[in-house]
């Protein structure tokens, strides 16, 4: 089929999906993209829909909705065994609250802009994380396309989705989670092995990132890039509180690395082990907990990104940032 199949979350960014979809509708109509669409039902029923899609013959896909929509979709490309996922490509219209996929690839949040993009195919492969986690002493497996949380990051994802799943809308839920979080959340000894170099420390947050931005719009690893077969870790040691109100500028000005209680390594294969455990969220997704392990898979995702987009990291700069042990 030539056609795309367009997976809507009506839910996204407070019911956006929903109220929005008539504009988004006629702004790919007029621009003579031939398309299916359907709306999600509940949570996770992106993976199935994906699933069914390509099932059914299609191989483009447009996910309307935020990072969360967009992970399931990502998901349901992987999870299916009908075609080899390399022959999938992915759009996104972004109508989330923290649209951080999106901001990697500078793709603007104009919809007509986006649909532009879609039409213009400029196609760009990222590469794909793999997490195996625990959910109940179930081993768990869940791919992600943006970047994965461990610890303070997981425990404001978690309080977020709560408030989402309650019916509350709007960017102050991730404000509100953040403080509460903050209050309450203490730090974990976490044990980390990365291509067989271990450390372990009380451990405040850990970021696992294949693109740069999370948390709508923090850069906690400003290095990171996309398609270099490499994930960038940023692991923030014990801090105090009044030491991460205090630092918050950084994580959105991407010196965040320089703090003394922050640490960043590059490498393509992760464990992490805690006592007690402690939770992880993927694409703002809240999952299980530990123990952990990360694999990555290397350009393996061909998604549409804007005409515009150029990579302005690059791996000599970030080597000089982190510590490589890949």
């Amino acid at each position: 089929m030539k056609n795309w199949f367009v997976i809507v979350n009506p839910r996204a960014g407070g019911g956006k999906g929903k109220s929005d979809w008539p504009l988004i509708e006629r702004l790919l109509t007029e621009h003579d993209i031939a398309f299916t669409h359907v709306f999600t039902a509940h949570k996770h029923h992106a993976v199935e829909l994906a699933v069914n899609a390509i099932t059914s013959g299609y191989t483009k896909l447009i996910s309307v909705g935020g990072d969360g929509t967009l992970n399931e979709v990502v998901n349901g490309i992987f999870l299916q065994n009908v075609v080899s996922p390399s022959e999938i490509t992915v759009g996104v219209i972004g109508v989330g609250t923290g649209n951080d996929w999106f901001r990697m690839y500078e793709i603007p949040h104009s919809y007509e802009a986006c649909i532009k993009a879609i039409k213009s195919k400029n196609v760009f492969h990222q590469d794909v994380g793999i997490v195996e986690y625990y959910e109940s002493s179930i081993l768990h497996k869940r791919y992600f396309v943006n970047a994965a949380g461990v610890g303070f990051d997981a425990e404001v994802a978690f309080r977020t989705n709560r408030l989402k799943d309650l019916g509350r809308k709007g960017m102050l839920l991730y404000i509100i989670s953040l403080i509460k979080a903050l209050i309450r959340y203490k730090s974990t000894r976490m044990n980390v092995n990365v291509n067989g170099y271990h450390f372990q420390d009380k451990t405040f947050s850990l970021t696992v990132g294949i693109c740069k931005y999370n948390g709508a719009g923090m850069m906690q690893v400003p290095f990171a890039i996309s398609d270099d077969g490499l994930f960038d870790i940023t692991m923030i040691k014990k801090i105090s509180k009044i030491n991460v109100l205090a630092s918050v500028t950084r994580l959105y000005n991407g010196t965040i690395l320089k703090h003394s209680k922050v640490t960043g390594i590059r490498g393509n294969s992760i464990e992490i082990m805690s006592i007690p455990g402690v939770n992880l969220e993927a694409d703002g997704e809240s999952l299980g907990e530990t123990p952990l392990k990360f694999t990555i898979l290397h350009k393996a995702l061909a998604v549409i990104v804007a005409d515009s987009y150029v990579c302005n990291n690059s791996i000599e700069e970030a080597n000089k940032h982190l510590i490589k042990v890949v």
